[in-house]
């Protein structure tokens, strides 16, 4: 688990830091990698909606 993760699954960041995060750290976590963030951000975005 990366530091993104870790870090907003404990409320510490807020969508918006970790897709800033995830964009800078995007070549360092790998593709496949990327692809679950962004998917656990998409989420959190559509929970918050409702």
């Amino acid at each position: 688990m990366c530091l993104i993760c870790i870090e907003f699954q404990k409320q510490a960041m807020t969508v918006r830091e970790a897709r800033r995060a995830l964009g800078e750290m995007r070549e360092k976590v790998g593709e496949a990698h990327t692809e679950e963030v962004e998917e656990m951000l998409r989420e959190a975005e559509v929970t918050q909606e409702h």
